[in-house]
């Protein structure tokens, strides 16, 4: 494990729940520790403001890259292993690598989902939380199929169930492209009109994004770029 002062980002890698991950570190190693989940498309660069203002108050942050995302492990099971339990795991898992009994956690999007299902799992391993764009709601007596179903074709977790679509439709932009279209969204229903690839009907700000530049959208790299990585669009796998 990488070791450093408060002022800059160490990054290593970790084996936990079968797989490995990457992980962002910035603040000194005995600071209380914070735990940042990233959301959807994001990775651990999402959080880099946070870890610096938390670091500079003596604190640990650390920002993983969850499973299937950037330099974080793909695994081999396909969608089948990005189930809640595996997220929620690799999370438990990661706490156990560090030696901590708890963390204060906190979770963005998709990120939000995976920290509230640790507090309904393992509420001894978070000394508090912080949820961020997505609020708790119970698990739906109806399945997720029917909802997806009620939604339409033009919903974009619709769009991501079937093999391949969103990767092809993806690769039409650059990835800056891709992700300033999921930044610059000011829509209510993230659908897109019958017969339209959502990544098609989203529009990319024509200004710069106040809070990311255009080099770090350029330098972002995603899990998209990679084929095998399917699992962390393919939401069906860990809300069913």
């Amino acid at each position: 494990m990488a070791t450093g002062g408060a002022g800059e980002v160490r990054h290593w890698t970790a084996s936990v729940n079968g797989i490995t991950l990457h992980v962002a570190e910035q603040g000194p190693a005995t600071g209380p520790a914070v735990l940042l989940l990233h959301g959807f498309p994001e990775l651990w660069l999402s959080w880099r403001h946070q870890m610096s203002a938390l670091a500079a108050r003596g604190f640990r942050a650390l920002a993983p890259d969850l499973r299937g995302y950037d330099d974080s492990e793909v695994p081999a099971g396909g969608a089948a292993e990005y189930t809640m339990l595996h997220v929620v795991g690799d999370v438990v898992a990661l706490l156990d690598h560090l030696g901590l009994l708890d963390a204060l956690v906190a979770g963005h999007d998709w990120g939000a989902q995976v920290l509230w299902h640790l507090c309904l799992f393992r509420p001894d391993r978070v000394r508090a939380a912080v949820a961020l764009g997505v609020p708790y709601f119970p698990r739906s007596p109806a399945p997720m199929a029917d909802f997806l179903a009620a939604r339409g074709d033009g919903f974009y977790i619709s769009q991501f169930q079937e093999p391949g679509r969103a990767e092809k439709a993806f690769a039409k932009h650059d990835i800056a492209t891709v992700l300033k279209k999921f930044y610059s969204l000011e829509l209510d229903d993230l659908s897109a009109p019958p017969g339209v690839e959502v990544i098609d009907f989203f529009q990319a700000s024509s200004s710069p994004l106040p809070w990311m530049t255009e080099e770090e959208l350029a330098g972002t790299p995603t899990s998209s770029e990679r084929p095998a990585s399917r699992g962390p669009s393919t939401t069906t796998a860990p809300w069913t």
